[in-house]
């Protein structure tokens, strides 16, 4: 059902994001006063109009798949390393939420970040064997992981001197 809720949501963004940019260049058009929705409808009965349709279906029906990932980031401990977790997060512009279990739920600061993921924002960490495990938006997530990845680096290094 999930899946389903993120396909739908990319597609609406995508339109309105379409929709947006024809009106754009309706506006900006120097040579005569061209309706926006006039200039869409051209557009969309066009063949290049019906490609693109198939084309805004086929990213939003595959964008769950690609748009999200799970991370490990080795010889980091839930409870150990939960400052530098923190730091990372709030590196990126997440804030601690909610424990649920043994998961660690973040999500975005604020509505205009947390738009720009769609709000699809929401990032658990739980304990997985030899490390922590990350899930959620894949650009948000690989961003962390690699952030989290240094800090553990680093704290080893730290302690061996």
């Amino acid at each position: 059902m999930r899946y389903i809720i993120r396909s739908v949501k990319y597609l609406l963004f995508i339109c309105v994001l379409y929709v947006a940019l024809v009106w754009l260049m309706a506006l900006t058009s120097y040579t005569e006063v061209v309706d926006g929705w006039m200039l869409l409808e051209a557009q969309l009965r066009s063949e290049q109009g019906i490609w693109l349709v198939a084309a805004f279906l086929l990213l939003a029906i595959f964008y769950p798949r690609f748009g999200f990932m799970r991370s490990v980031v080795q010889h980091c401990d839930l409870v150990r390393d939960r400052v530098r977790i923190d730091n990372a997060m709030r590196l990126y512009g997440f804030e601690f939420v909610a424990q649920e279990g043994d998961k660690l739920i973040y999500r975005a600061k604020g509505v205009l970040k947390r738009a720009t993921f769609l709000f699809e924002d929401r990032l658990e960490i739980s304990a997985t064997e030899g490390g922590i495990e990350i899930v959620g938006i894949r650009r948000a997530v690989a961003r962390i992981a690699y952030q989290l990845q240094a800090y553990i680096d680093n704290s080893r290094f730290e302690e061996q001197e």
